[in-house]
Formats: C-alpha cells, structure tokens, sequence
C-alpha cells in the first residue's frame, strides 16, 4: 500500500468495520501500529447493508483477532474489545450509534471516519444526498477523522481530506475517493497519536448541516423531475446500493445507467420510447428533456441492458413507457 515511508509505532489499534475501506485501513494498521483485533458485522446481519465486506480472508488467517457481532454494544461485543486494551478504535461504516461505555474503552481516541467536510453534513448516507444534490455538476467535497462522542459526528476533528465529486463519478467511485482519503490521513494521523503531537480541532456547530437516514423506498424516480435530477438520482444509487427505480407500464425496474439528452423540441408526449439501441432506451421526458436509459434489472431482479429489456418485454420506438 505504499507505507514504507510512514512511521511504525507500537500504538494498539482496534477496527470496527464491515465495508471494503475497513478492509483497506484494518490493511494499513497492520503495517503501521500494533493491530490487536477486528470487530465485523456477522455474514446474516451484513447481507441486509450495502457495501458489506466481510473481510473473509483476514478473518481465516487472523481467526483469533477478529470478533462477529449483530450488536456493537452487547456485553459480549464490549467485554472482547476491552479485554484487548485498544489505545485507539477506528470506526469505519458502520451503521450502529456507539454507546457510551463503547466509546470509553480506548485509552487514548474512538476514530471516526466521516466523508463530509466536518461540521457540514454530519448524519447519514451522505455521499448519496451529495450527489443528488449536484444536478450533474462536479462539486467541491470531503473527508474527515473525528474524536467521536455520544452525539453522532460532533467531535473534534483530527484531520481533513478535500476531493471533488465529478459529474463522472457515481456512488461507488466516490467511495473510492472517500477510501483513498482515509487511508492518507489515517497515515499522518497515527503517527502523531503515537507520539502525542496531534492537535484535535472543535467544529463550528453554528455551521452544521445534517442528512437524513435514507430507506430503498426513497429511490423512486419522479419523470416529472428535470432530467438533471434524475441522472442525479441514478448515480446517487447505483451499485452496491438499492438502485433508483421507475415505475413503467411494462412493470417496475430499477435503472443502474442512465445518460440526460436534451433536444430541440418544445412539447413532445411525454414518456414516449424515442429509440431503441446499444446507446440506451431513448424516453422523452418535458421541454426538450430526454433520458437515456442504459442497464436495468427487471421486476425479478435480473439485470440486462435496457434495450434488451425492452425487446424482452415487447417495447417498440413509438410506445409509452410511461404515462404522463
């Protein structure tokens, strides 16, 4: 991973994570401080989160490090990691608030990773409400290392990573950015912890911004949004997410690709298939608006290009996809 170049201490670190950038830093503390053990989501309660990585191959060559839980602060959880003395806990993705007594146990900091620039968006699925919020444009964002406290995303903040969200990017390749980010400032951070020369920062709270948990019922597509939105949407929840969802006349999909078109057109009926090709499932939308619908997965979750879905289905250029 490049770490040759980063101070190695015997700082005792613990991971608490299920995504694959806890796999990345769990990779990382191994060579840089002294790893003691691994906290994981177990297989049966991770198949219900996105993103989940149960870090199978860590876990058979490190059988003795590493703990399964359903609940971060059951006492069984809570009596495995105290009797490993952990200085430090990273937590990474995961989904459950840390109660007090969790949050008591390291000597020295509970980390947390955050991908927000700290004070602004603290809460949940936060690069999904970023990228919808871009109306395909690239926008200015970030990561960030924090003390964490009884009340979420509120602690003092131990380093700051910027990056920008491109019009290119999707939810997956922003995770990328936001995994890459952590990994370089968790290389400055440990270092400093070790040898006591870091200097946590308060956050601004007059400056806070909160998201809000999101459900898979919320990636409902509106087609009366401007086509900007709906791009939005799609990338905010593709893969390894839920999927955004239109519902249609030929049944329910979920839209995994999708491409805004504009046209010259100033009423045109709305929801008609424009064409049908490798290029996509060309639907007018309004005012010259029109989306390109590239991959799909149909209502028994099978995925497939779009306009091979629509031959399946029956669809030619001239039918409504849906109604206005």
């Amino acid at each position: 991973m490049g770490n040759e170049n980063v101070r190695v201490s015997n700082l005792r670190t613990l991971v608490i994570g299920c995504t694959p950038l806890a796999r990345k830093v769990v990779s990382l503390l191994d060579d840089i401080s002294d790893l003691i053990g691994v906290v994981n989501l177990t297989p049966s309660k991770g198949a219900l989160k996105s993103n989940y990585d149960c870090m199978s191959s860590f876990a058979k060559e490190n059988s003795y490090n590493i703990f399964w839980t359903e609940d971060i602060n059951n006492r069984k959880t809570l009596d495995w990691i105290k009797q490993r003395k952990p200085e430090v806990i990273i937590q990474c993705g995961w989904s459950q608030i840390f109660k007090p007594e969790l949050l008591s146990i390291p000597e020295k900091y509970c980390i947390g990773i955050h991908p927000s620039p700290l004070p602004v968006g603290r809460g949940a699925a936060v690069i999904n409400w970023k990228i919808i919020e871009s109306n395909q444009r690239s926008i200015k964002w970030g990561n960030s290392l924090f003390i964490m406290e009884e009340k979420t995303d509120t602690g003092d903040v131990l380093d700051y990573e910027p990056f920008m969200i491109d019009v290119r990017d999707d939810v997956r390749t922003t995770y990328l950015k936001v995994d890459k980010t952590s990994i370089d400032m968790l290389k400055r951070t440990i270092p400093k912890i070790a040898d006591g020369s870091i200097s946590p920062s308060p956050q601004d709270n007059s400056k806070a911004t909160r998201y809000r948990r999101r459900s898979p019922e919320d990636g409902k597509i509106d087609h009366n949004w401007p086509v900007n939105k709906i791009a939005s949407f799609v990338r905010a929840l593709t893969h390894p997410y839920p999927g955004a969802f239109l519902e249609t006349n030929y049944g329910k999909i979920f839209i995994w690709k999708l491409a805004p078109q504009r046209f010259h057109w100033q009423s045109q009926e709305v929801g008609k298939v424009m064409s049908i090709s490798k290029e996509g499932l060309l639907t007018s939308l309004r005012s010259g608006e029109a989306m390109s619908i590239g991959r799909v997965s149909n209502e028994e979750n099978i995925e497939m290009w779009a306009d091979d879905w629509a031959r399946e289905v029956g669809i030619s250029v001239g039918d409504k996809l849906f109604n206005d």
